[in-house]
């Protein structure tokens, strides 16, 4: 991936820990886009949730709002589509790295008689990576049916 000298002046600016933040989701979003096609929901997500923080807790400031506009960010930047699950995993990853409680939630909703799904995470509630009423657009898994039902196994 190419970046113009203007972006790589606005990444040098950012604090160290949002520079973290951002190189991880930078590594991390192609490895659960693979991951996702490879093994599927629960293997990639099981992966990406264990192991020891990516960030450092005492080390970061980074809040999870900011977090999310990162995770963004990265995703515009990458020369491959991400889709709104493997941003969401990869933000989920990094909050828990910065010690953040976060929730994936996966909903649906028919349109046009098409069944279109869409993924985002919430913290106490309120969705990061995405509008505060997408729930109200998504009819969510977890509330409907727990999200283990829809797991391979």
């Amino acid at each position: 991936m190419r970046l113009a000298p203007a972006a790589w002046s606005k990444f040098w600016r950012l604090p160290r820990p949002e520079r973290r933040v951002l190189l991880t989701a930078i590594i991390l979003l192609p490895v659960t886009r693979i991951g996702l096609r490879a093994f599927g929901l629960r293997k990639t997500q099981s992966w990406l949730m264990r192991g020891p923080a990516l960030v450092d807790k005492p080390y970061s400031n980074v809040g999870a709002g900011r977090a999310a506009e990162l995770v963004d960010i990265a995703s515009r930047r990458a020369f491959f589509e991400s889709t709104c699950l493997a941003r969401s995993l990869v933000l989920g990853r990094i909050l828990r790295g910065l010690g953040v409680a976060n929730a994936l939630r996966i909903g649906v909703r028919v349109t046009e008689g098409a069944l279109n799904a869409h993924a985002w995470i919430e913290c106490a509630g309120v969705p990061l990576n995405d509008l505060a009423d997408i729930g109200e657009s998504f009819a969510p898994f977890g509330e409907i049916i727990p999200n283990e039902a829809f797991q391979s196994r």
